[in-house]
Parts: C-alpha cells; sequence; structure tokens
C-alpha cells in the first residue's frame, strides 16, 4: 500500500487474531491457519521535537528520550512490544515520537493484542517516515520484533494481523498467504464464539511444558505433530471448497490431538461440554482450544453464548489487514454522539 505524502501525525491499525488450527505443530515447520478479526488496534504516531518517545495507552503512560530507547527495551515493561517495534523499524527520528494506542479488544483475551499492536505500530512509524506501508514487510520485521520480546513464537498471528482474512503460515522457513475463500464465503462462516477459561499460561511456558513432556516421549510427540500438520492441510482443502462443516470436522480431530499433547486442562474440556451439552449435534459444529492452551480461550463455531461466568465474545473474520485510518475509535465515537 503506497500513500504520496508524509504528515506530522498519522494513524494506523492492525486486527485482532485468533488460531484456526495449527498450534505448536507450527514450531515444528508444519503449517498453521490463523484469522484476522474485526476488533483493532489503533496506533497514532505523532513527530516531537524534544527528543522523547511517549507512548500513553489504556496500560498506562511512559516517557523517555531517544537515546534511552535502546536500554529501555532491555527492561521488562507493559510496553515491551510497542519499545522493540520502535527499535527495529529504524524511523525513529532524534526529535522524538508520541504514540497514543487504543484498542478495540481487551489484551487479556488471547487475540493476539501484542500482534496487533506490534504491526498497528511498525505501520504507523512508516507512515510517519516515509508516506507508505508495506504489509508483508511490516509482517516480517513484526515477527522478527515479537520474538526478540517472547523468546520464540511462530509469528502465525502476526501475518494474521499484517495480511487480514485466513492466512496459511508457515515459520520456517517463513510462507504467508491468504487462503482463496470469497468475501461471501467469510460472511456466510458460521457464529464464531471465543470463550475465556478465565485464566490464560504464557506461550513460552506452555511450549517449555510441552519441550518437557516431549523429550520423555520424543517419537509420539512426532507423530503428533505430524498428523496436526495433515489436520491443517485438510482443513485448508475444505476451507478452498467452502465447505464449513468439513472445517469442523478438522477442528474437532485438531482438539483431539491438543488432549493428546497435554495442553487441554478441566476448564477447557468444561466449556466444550457445555457447547456440546447446550447445542444439537446439527448446529454446534467444532470446538477447540484456540492458542498455546492450558487456559486462554475455546473458540466455537456454531454455538452460541453459554452458561460461562467468563468473558465470551462473537468473533467475525476480518478481510483487512494493516491499514491506514483517518481518526481514533474514540474520536469517531465523540463524533457520532454529537
Amino acid at each position: 500500500m503506497w500513500f504520496t505524502l508524509t504528515s506530522l501525525s498519522v494513524i494506523a491499525s492492525a486486527p485482532a487474531s485468533t488460531m484456526l488450527m495449527g498450534e505448536h505443530a507450527v514450531l515444528f515447520g508444519h503449517s498453521a491457519l490463523v484469522c484476522a478479526l474485526t476488533q483493532r488496534i489503533f496506533v497514532k504516531a505523532s513527530k516531537r521535537a524534544d527528543g522523547q518517545i511517549v507512548i500513553t495507552s489504556s496500560l498506562g503512560y511512559f516517557e523517555c528520550a531517544v537515546n534511552e530507547l535502546a536500554m529501555q527495551v532491555e527492561r521488562t515493561s507493559s510496553f515491551a512490544f510497542v519499545l522493540q517495534a520502535l527499535t527495529l523499524s529504524g524511523q525513529v527520528e532524534s526529535g522524538g515520537v508520541e504514540l497514543v494506542i487504543e484498542s478495540e479488544f481487551e489484551h487479556t483475551l488471547g487475540l493476539g493484542s501484542s500482534a496487533a499492536v506490534t504491526v498497528a505500530c511498525m505501520g504507523a512509524m512508516a507512515l510517519l517516515a516515509n508516506g507508505r506501508f508495506d504489509a508483508q514487510e511490516a509482517m516480517q520485521t513484526s515477527i522478527e520484533s515479537i520474538r526478540k520480546v517472547q523468546g520464540r513464537g511462530s509469528g502465525a498471528d502476526v501475518a494474521a494481523s499484517a495480511l487480514g482474512g485466513i492466512v496459511k503460515f508457515q515459520g520456517n522457513p517463513l510462507r504467508a498467504k491468504k487462503t482463496l475463500l470469497s468475501l461471501a464465503a467469510l460472511q456466510d462462516a458460521p457464529h464464531l464464539l471465543l470463550v475465556y477459561c478465565g485464566y490464560k499460561t504464557l506461550t513460552p511456558l506452555v511450549i517449555a511444558q510441552v519441550a518437557e513432556a516431549a523429550e520423555q516421549e520424543p517419537q509420539r510427540f512426532a507423530q503428533l505433530y505430524e498428523q496436526m500438520g495433515a489436520c491443517v492441510e485438510t482443513s485448508e482443502k475444505a476451507l478452498e471448497r467452502e465447505d464449513w462443516r468439513a472445517f469442523a470436522q478438522s477442528m474437532n480431530q485438531y482438539q483431539i490431538l491438543m488432549r493428546a499433547l497435554g495442553v487441554s486442562d478441566e476448564s477447557t474440556e468444561t466449556i466444550i461440554r457445555l457447547a456440546q451439552k447446550k447445542s444439537p449435534l446439527d448446529t454446534l459444529l467444532g470446538a477447540k482450544i484456540s492458542g498455546s492452551g492450558l487456559g486462554d480461550c475455546v473458540l466455537l463455531l456454531g454455538s452460541e453464548t453459554l452458561d460461562w461466568p467468563h468473558p465470551q465474545i462473537s468473533v467475525q473474520i476480518e478481510p483487512q489487514g494493516l491499514r491506514q485510518e483517518m481518526q481514533l475509535p474514540k474520536a469517531l465515537q465523540r463524533e457520532k454522539q454529537l
């Protein structure tokens, strides 16, 4: 995407995301399917002249001198992903920059907030410096940035935030392409519901736990990853046929494999049982963990709201990834109220 003029202030946004298929196996060379969601994170970037970096968001306020950025990145911070993105963008001028971040979803819900804010930050900085951004370039730099903060991660959620729609992603070597799914098929998808377990285990901790178990049974875990990879390929073919029921069958099969991996805990299984009990078999299509597991969210395809004490959100697939905006969402809401 190209823009011709630079500005003193620009806004970029990137969508939330959820993993459809491919958790864990994507770390071992297999593909994953991840989709962008309509909820977005917005980053407004403005040039400063006092040599300061200023960040304002719902997480709080941060300020440091431009020449202190490298040192601040090394410290644990609520703004670790944003600071790393600023560093890797290479576009923070000596005069400084101010970022205002607004989100349409809670960062605790496991919707790829770290990926979305990183991609939106990369896009905003590119717009501010050059008047243009490239989604593929933003994706690649954002994946590098996320991995520097987390230590390890597939980058699949970054690909969805950058490109939009449903993305088939492979981490090594890096490949990302949008699936050939029509806009009508996206709009006709069964109801998608994300149900939060009430807690989440940090992805690096889950990965470490699985790795420890795999050391005891390397052959069994290798076979599980192979089956997971095959499941992703089957589900991609179902999407190409726009066959949501066949896709849901792949979801259910992947959940069986997640159980075998040891990352489906009692809360996850309770949510799935509640969904199965509430919905007749011909309406509840699919149910699986969305993410690394041991908490976080369960993705239900074709289910209505459950009797469950923690947040549940209806989500829709967002066909567009990183994009330029004219206003922050709060400003737009104020205009509508007037």
